[in-house]
């Protein structure tokens, strides 16, 4: 009978954190989304790059162990993290209702908004899939998470160039028709 309990309680946790892992696929906004991604830099420099999250709900969020990950580079939202990316944290908390700037290399990039977290390591022009997990490693959300071409947004060429790749709904999942070119 013991075992039988024991099994039961390691099947209702499993489903527990399947559920937590794709919120937005379960009908839920997850509560902090990859909302904007300047994937192809600047007119000024391909490193301009730059990527936004949304706080979805009434409160403030604190990030503090919560990473953001895509190729090769992994970005803790706190420094002194062993193989971090993190190059400089200014906050790690994201206010309700409210956005956190991510920029490359300096705090140049977005010149009328201070940056929140400065990293390192480039996005690729040919798509990348951004993974974001909280404090748990659980998944809160995804951006392009096919790892494919970039479904918005554009390089050097196009009706807007370097148009950064934004989500349409932020309450809705990472789907290739939530995304499209900022229009500037």
């Amino acid at each position: 009978m013991t075992r039988w309990l024991i099994i039961a309680f390691l099947m209702a946790l499993a489903s527990l954190s399947l559920w937590q892992a794709a919120p937005a696929q379960q009908g839920r906004a997850p509560a902090i989304v990859i909302n904007e991604i300047a994937w192809a830099g600047t007119a000024a420099s391909s490193s301009d790059e730059w990527i936004e999250l949304f706080n979805n709900t009434d409160q403030d969020i604190d990030l503090t162990g919560w990473t953001l990950s895509w190729a090769k580079v992994l970005i803790h939202f706190e420094e002194g993290q062993q193989d971090s990316s993190t190059k400089t944290v200014s906050s790690s908390v994201i206010p309700a209702h409210g956005f956190y700037l991510l920029e490359r290399t300096d705090d140049d990039t977005v010149s009328n908004i201070d940056a929140d977290l400065i990293y390192t390591g480039a996005l690729s022009n040919k798509g990348a899939s951004l993974v974001l997990r909280d404090d748990r490693d659980v998944i809160v959300d995804t951006a392009n998470n096919d790892g494919g071409a970039w479904p918005a947004g554009t390089a050097g060429k196009g009706e807007v160039p370097y148009a950064s790749m934004e989500r349409i709904n932020p309450e809705a999942g990472d789907t290739l028709d939530n995304w499209a070119s900022n229009d500037g």
